[in-house]
């Protein structure tokens, strides 16, 4: 296999318009989305979730036109990476773009946990939690998926766009089924979830409206990893400006999606009856409303989904590996790119560390909600430092009033970027901040490389600023081991 270091010539097909958003849809749509009724009703009653939501749908709304938007004033750069090294220099760079790479192939990692158990509805062997035979099976599929994607990115984004429309029709189906059957008087019976912390087991107590919204934080955010899809493969897309559109209708039509799946339910079974579902509980509900078949169709849908996003999740990790590559941040043998223009290196290095993380989470009893905490707690880095970029690129042009500037930065792109950036910060902290500093323990061989990377360039290797901020990463890191191994987190 010859192995060149860029792209080839003469390549301009590209991902089209509709490529891109079913990049962005089928990306964020993997699993998640069929479990929400049970994960958000174990963390709220329906006002409270609908609070959560709102927060929520507003801080994504505001990222994807900070993502949509950069790529409009900053064409040049190329996704979410490069925001970070242009903003905070190349180390930071590396941060956000380990924590991408690393939520990518953690999300895949929890797709497959999900995937068996959607098949053990079929198959009961593999409807007892992750087993060793559920290993193999995760096993199998991941290095099929990256055989696949190492045939080339643009033919894997093509199915992509099949596999979408598949993934959304038992999606639709379900949202139709909630809406004929909402009942008024089961939506608002304890609205607030006041009955439930009077009356409850303590231990189903939502607790306060405060303490409810706060624990709906993790898995809303978790739902919309991937909707910086197109950024990341701006550079791929066959029109730059396709990239803007399709982060936002993208993320548009996910808010509606979501909210509709997650929200409906409480207007047909009380929150009691959701939290005892099986997970994922959208085939569950399903069939209580048209039968035996309607959880087989909701989870043959929940499969093909999860097959989309693990295909879109795998395109994303080894773009973004091979773009810290592109800017130097990882050593040179992540650059090279195959006759299909894929990065072979990049798709193997991340076919091993699902496969380590998937033999990992035989032992966690959680593994399921373990890993798409992870997931989200390091994309929010990138996320984050994406945001902080605009608004400092934002702030910047306004001290340099009249200076020309096309296209310039709005105030209205600057204010969303700190909103954004705002509400990341303050949903990681008060919901997330542990999954936070485990992210930490990864970030050690991450750092390793970025060091041989500048020493092969023959470069500085940090500032002292960046020696300050990787001594931290890597303490808290070496703590975390400590804490897990004493702990028992997983």
């Amino acid at each position: 296999m010859d192995d060149t270091t860029s792209q080839p010539a003469g390549n301009t097909r590209g991902i089209s318009l509709i490529g891109l958003i079913a990049l962005v849809i089928s990306s964020s749509i993997g699993s998640g989305v069929f479990a929400l009724s049970t994960d958000i009703s174990a963390a709220a009653a329906p006002g409270p979730a609908l609070i959560a939501w709102l927060i929520t749908g507003i801080g994504f709304m505001a990222l994807a036109t900070t993502f949509g938007r950069l790529s409009v004033v900053r064409p040049d750069l190329n996704g979410i990476v490069d925001y970070a090294r242009e903003g905070f220099g190349p180390f930071v760079g590396l941060v956000s773009g380990w924590g991408y790479w690393l939520s990518i192939w953690i999300g895949n990692v929890a797709f497959g946990v999900m995937l068996v158990t959607a098949i053990g509805y079929f198959f009961p062997p593999f409807s007892s939690g992750l087993t060793a035979a559920g290993v193999a099976f995760i096993s199998v599929l991941n290095w099929a998926i990256v055989l696949l994607v190492n045939r080339g990115v643009e033919e894997a984004s093509a199915l992509n766009a099949i596999v979408m429309v598949c993934k959304l029709v038992p999606i639709f189906a379900f949202i139709l089924a909630m809406v004929v059957m909402f009942d008024p008087a089961v939506f608002t019976a304890d609205f607030l979830g006041n009955l439930a912390n009077n009356l409850s087991d303590p231990a189903l107590a939502p607790g306060s409206v405060p303490t409810q919204i706060v624990n709906c934080f993790m898995v809303m955010m978790w739902v919309f990893v991937g909707m910086e899809g197109a950024s990341v493969l701006g550079h791929r897309a066959r029109r730059k400006s396709d990239v803007s559109r399709a982060t936002i209708l993208g993320c548009t039509a996910l808010v509606v999606i979501y909210v509709a799946a997650s929200i409906l339910p409480y207007g047909y079974l009380t929150r009691e009856e959701l939290m005892a579902l099986g997970s994922p509980s959208m085939p569950y509900i399903f069939e209580r409303v048209v039968g035996p078949w309607g959880g087989a169709f909701i989870s043959g849908g929940l499969i093909i989904s999860i097959f989309g996003a693990w295909l879109s999740y795998t395109i994303l990790a080894s773009e973004a590996m091979h773009g810290m590559a592109r800017m130097k941040l990882l050593p040179s043998a992540f650059d090279r790119l195959n006759t299909y223009s894929a990065p072979t290196a990049c798709l193997f290095t991340t076919g091993a560390m699902i496969q380590l993380l998937s033999i990992v989470m035989l032992f966690s009893e959680r593994a399921y909600q373990f890993a798409y905490s992870l997931c989200t707690a390091s994309i929010a880095i990138s996320w984050t430092l994406a945001a902080a970029y605009m608004a400092k690129a934002w702030l910047a042009q306004e001290r340099r009033q009249g200076a020309s500037e096309a296209p310039r930065i709005r105030a209205v792109d600057g204010i969303c970027a700190a909103c954004s950036a705002a509400f990341l910060i303050v949903a990681i902290a008060v919901s997330g901040v542990e999954q936070l500093m485990m992210c930490c323990i990864a970030y050690i061989p991450g750092i390793a490389c970025y060091i041989w990377a500048r020493v092969e360039q023959r470069q500085k290797v940090f500032t002292a600023r960046e020696r300050l901020l990787a001594f931290l990463l890597v303490a808290i890191g070496i703590f975390m081991i400590g804490y897990v191994a004493a702990n028992g987190i997983l």
